[in-house]
C-alpha cells in the first residue's frame, strides 16, 4: 500500500539554515544533489503498517528538514498552511540546530557520572575503557581575541560556523591565523554571532546516537524515543558513508572502547535532555554525531561532537539495514551505503582502516 506521507529529500537544509534568508537559492550542485538523490525518499519512511507515532497521516509532510526556504517554496506550490510548520517552529529548530547545543550537551553529560558506572568483567570489557573528552577542548568565541588566545594554547584548531552544512562552515587552522582565516572568523561573528573552536583531535571511530521525537499520549510534550545507532566514516569533516549492520553489531564493536553500561547511560542523559530541549515544539528525528580518539596514551570519547535536528543520513542506513537487508542480501557489516553510490560492497574507497 502506498505512503500517504510525501517525503522530501532536500539536503540543502543546512545551507539554508545557515542563510537565514528565506529567499535564499541554494547553490547549483546542492541543487543537483537533491534531484539526483530523490531515491533516498524511499529509505526515509519505515514500511507500511511500522511508522512511529500511529494516527492519520494522510496529507502529512517529511522532509529532511524544515526550514523557512522550503516552506516558502511548498506555500508557493499551494500546500495549506496546516500542513506545514509555524514561522515560530521554524524559528525553533534552527535556534537549535546551532553547534552551541553540542557543546551544553557535553558538559551535560560530563556531569552525569557516567564514567562511574562499574563495568563488569567480559570479554567486550575494554582494559582501559574510554573517557569521555573533557568539554573545555573547545570554546565559543565571540571575537578574534578569543580565537586566537585558544589557538595559542592549541597550536592545531577547527573553527566552525555555528550553523552550516556538512563539510561546510569549517576551517582546519596550524599556529596561526593567515588573513583569509581571519576574514572568515569576521564574517562568521558578524552574520552567526559566534565560532565554534575546536582543538582538532585525530579521531578513531565516528559514530551517531539516533533518537526521534513523537507525539505521545502520556507525554503532553511529546515521546523522545532511542532509534539505534549509525556508524559513518567522514573526510575532513564532510559526512562520506554509512557502515550497513545491526545496532547489536554495532555496539559490540564500541564496547572494544566503551563499556556498554556507559552507552546506555549516555543514550539516556542524551534521551532526558533532549526531552527538556524540545518542550512539545519539535516532532521529528534527531542525531548525536559521537567519536572515540586516542590522546596522550588514552582513549577519549565525545558523546556530542554535533547534535542534527533532522533526519540524518544515519537514519536512511538503519532503516536500509532493519527494513531491506534479504532486498539487498546485507549481513553484519559487510555492504556500506554512500549518498553519491548507493549500496556498495566492503571494502570500498575511503573506508577507515578501523572498519575493514
Amino acid at each position: 500500500m502506498e505512503s500517504s506521507v510525501k517525503f522530501i529529500f532536500n539536503p540543502e537544509h543546512d545551507l539554508c539554515l545557515a542563510s537565514g534568508d528565506v529567499n535564499f537559492i541554494p547553490p547549483t550542485a546542492a541543487v543537483r544533489f537533491a534531484q539526483e538523490g530523490k531515491w533516498i525518499e524511499r529509505f526515509m519512511r519505515a514500511p507500511e503498517g511500522m511508522q512511529a507515532g500511529g494516527g492519520n497521516d494522510a496529507g502529512k509532510i517529511v522532509p529532511w528538514g524544515w526550514n523557512a526556504v522550503l516552506k516558502r517554496k511548498l506555500m508557493d506550490e499551494g500546500w495549506p498552511l496546516e500542513a506545514l510548520p509555524s514561522d515560530e517552529e521554524l524559528d525553533f529548530i534552527r535556534e537549535n540546530s546551532r553547534r552551541e547545543l553540542a557543546v551544553e550537551l557535553l558538559e551535560r553529560v560530563q556531569g552525569a557520572g557516567v564514567e562511574c558506572i562499574p563495568a563488569p568483567a567480559t570479554p567486550v570489557t575494554p582494559a582501559t575503557p574510554a573517557t569521555i573528552l573533557p568539554h573545555t577542548y573547545r570554546t565559543i568565541a565571540h571575537s578574534i581575541e578569543e580565537i586566537e588566545s585558544f589557538l595559542s594554547c592549541n597550536r592545531r584548531v577547527v573553527l566552525k560556523a555555528p550553523l552550516s552544512g556538512s563539510g561546510k562552515g569549517i576551517r582546519f587552522v596550524t599556529g596561526e591565523l593567515m588573513e583569509t582565516d581571519r576574514g572568515w572568523c569576521r564574517k562568521t561573528l558578524q552574520k552567526q554571532g559566534a565560532v565554534i573552536v575546536e582543538q582538532r583531535m585525530e579521531v578513531q571511530q565516528e559514530f551517531a546516537m539516533l533518537f526521534e521525537c513523537t507525539p505521545a499520549a502520556e507525554r503532553p510534550y511529546g515521546n523522545v524515543a532511542f532509534r539505534g545507532y549509525s556508524m559513518f566514516y567522514a573526510s575532513n569533516g564532510a559526512y562520506k558513508g554509512n557502515i550497513l549492520a545491526s545496532n547489536e553489531h554495532i555496539e559490540n564493536t564500541l564496547t572494544r572502547w566503551i563499556p556498554k553500561g556507559m552507552l546506555h547511560k549516555v543514550q539516556e542523559e542524551i534521551a532526558c535532555w533532549l526531552q527538556e530541549k524540545l518542550q512539545g515544539k519539535y516532532t521529528g528525528f534527531i542525531g548525536v554525531d559521537q567519536f572515540i580518539c586516542p590522546h596522550n596514551g588514552a582513549i577519549l570519547y565525545n558523546p556530542a561532537m554535533e547534535i542534527n535536528q533532522r533526519m540524518t543520513m544515519g537514519l536512511i542506513a538503519r532503516n536500509i539495514y532493519d527494513y531491506h537487508k534479504e532486498e539487498y542480501y546485507l549481513g553484519e557489516g559487510t555492504h556500506c551505503f554512500e549518498p553519491e553510490r548507493g549500496i556498495i560492497l566492503l571494502p570500498c574507497s575511503g573506508l577507515p582502516q578501523t572498519l575493514l
